[in-house]
């Protein structure tokens, strides 16, 4: 029992560090992404919408469990919006933009791999993965350059929101499954 939930205790601060460390790239890389673009007007901009845009009071309401599963679904939904950030501007990227192009790579792994340990983060507490088609169909690559650059500052923005989002998801679900254990652990203690 005690080696489960040391492992468990593992997970959380993996995706905690990963969640950290995606948080410190992407701080350089939409630095970069911006400079890049020229898109120094929109750093301020507060974009409505996309799938970290729930209101706080709906998000308090909801179970961990629903947390961590909005969690999972909006990164899969953000690992293909990069996969379509890097496919629309791939040949501006190549372009003399190798720092940025090798940075949206980066973050695209460490995404996908952030993904996979909240599924298996989920499945530690009972979760269901979710289903692809839960997810938000893309827009057809659409629009003119400037449109797909913006998109592309969008989707970084939305990953930066859900990083912070996430961070105190993890260390909540944490700090409630520890509990949890404690709880149960006592409760056997007293019934002996």
């Amino acid at each position: 029992m005690m080696d489960s939930e040391a492992q468990n205790t593992d997970l959380y601060s993996r995706v905690i560090h990963q969640l950290r460390q995606i948080r410190v790239d992407l701080l350089l890389l939409t630095e970069l992404y911006v400079e890049a673009h020229g898109l120094h007007h929109l750093s301020h901009f507060d974009f409505p919408g996309g799938n970290a845009s729930m209101d706080s009071d709906t998000w308090a309401e909801m179970a961990m469990e629903e947390r961590l599963l909005a969690n999972i679904t909006a990164y899969l939904d953000l690992e293909r919006r990069l996969i379509q950030v890097l496919e629309e501007q791939a040949d501006s990227l190549l372009q003399g933009e190798g720092a940025l192009h090798s940075g949206l790579h980066s973050i695209l792994r460490q995404v996908s791999a952030l993904r996979s340990q909240l599924e298996h983060l989920g499945t530690t507490v009972g979760l269901k993965k979710p289903l692809d088609e839960d997810l938000d169909v893309l827009d057809a690559a659409s629009g003119g350059a400037f449109e797909r650059k913006v998109r592309g500052f969008h989707v970084l923005k939305q990953l930066a929101n859900w990083t912070v989002r996430s961070i105190r998801d993890v260390r909540k679900l944490q700090v409630e499954r520890g509990n949890r254990a404690l709880g149960a652990a006592a409760s056997a203690e007293s019934s002996q």
